[in-house]
């Protein structure tokens, strides 16, 4: 990273957290620092080798992913989430761009730049960094927020694989968040593609509840891992990357050379 563009960005602090960040956690679900330098020039981040690429690459190359593969990547997220949660770090940025896959085809978090500390009494209105495709409600409209942002992140990824595109779209914020404050978006019965249970709508529709206190999640992650629609998947099992993945990644191949 040029020290440069950094500073030009206003970005040092952001930068400071995450390496500070990535040297006290370290996951198989996440990807993480393995070493950090700096010359008179740059500074140097030597971060995990996934190979496998990014989620939005998978996306856009092959059009359609189908539920099995999509219940396993955000299985893999879940475990990601549970383990980033539990030392009260929000990451705040949750989308296909960030999360990386192994040549196994499990998938990581990564890019903790945007993260933040969650903070019961302290006040994070004015902390509304992110994507806004992916943004929760609480976040878009300045308003304090926690953990379950993430979760609804997550539905907003579920919905994406499930339907071929978000629930809120927009070419601005402005406009996404006008949309999102309009309406709340639900998948009904007979909008479910062909392929795709009455569980996983159910679910995605649980996470992106508008109101972060009756979402998915709210009273903690097990709200999610005990849903219905993952009574097929064994956390344990995946904790230890013993579950073979649905999706397996040509790895000579991993991104678009444009």
């Amino acid at each position: 990273m040029s020290k440069v563009k950094i500073i030009d960005k206003k970005s040092q602090k952001a930068v400071i957290f995450e390496r500070e960040l990535l040297t006290r956690i370290r996951s198989s679900f996440i990807v993480n620092l393995i070493y950090s330098f700096q010359d008179s020039d740059n500074l140097y981040l030597v971060m995990d080798f996934l190979k496998g690429g990014d989620l939005r690459y998978h996306i856009c190359k092959n059009q359609y992913i189908t539920e099995e593969q999509t219940k396993f990547f955000l299985a893999c997220l879940i475990i990601g989430l549970e383990y980033i949660h539990s030392y009260d770090l929000i990451h705040r940025d949750i989308k296909p761009e960030n999360l990386l896959m192994d040549s196994k085809g499990y998938l990581r978090i990564t890019d903790f730049g945007i993260s933040s500390i969650y903070q019961k009494n302290k006040k994070n209105a004015y902390d509304t960094s992110g994507t806004p495709g992916y943004m929760a409600p609480e976040v878009i409209t300045g308003n304090n927020h926690c953990k379950v942002v993430d979760f609804f992140a997550m539905g907003i990824i579920g919905f994406e694989l499930m339907m071929g595109e978000r629930p809120y779209k927009g070419k601005t914020r402005k406009e996404i968040k006008e949309k999102m404050m309009k309406y709340q978006v639900e998948i009904s019965e007979e909008d479910i593609p062909i392929g795709w249970s009455v569980e996983a709508a159910n679910f995605f529709n649980k996470l992106l509840i508008r109101e972060p206190e009756n979402r998915l999640g709210y009273n903690g992650i097990n709200e999610i891992k005990n849903n219905a629609w993952f009574a097929d998947i064994n956390f344990k099992e995946l904790y230890k990357k013993k579950l073979k993945s649905p999706y397996k990644p040509i790895w000579e191949e991993n991104f678009d050379k444009k």
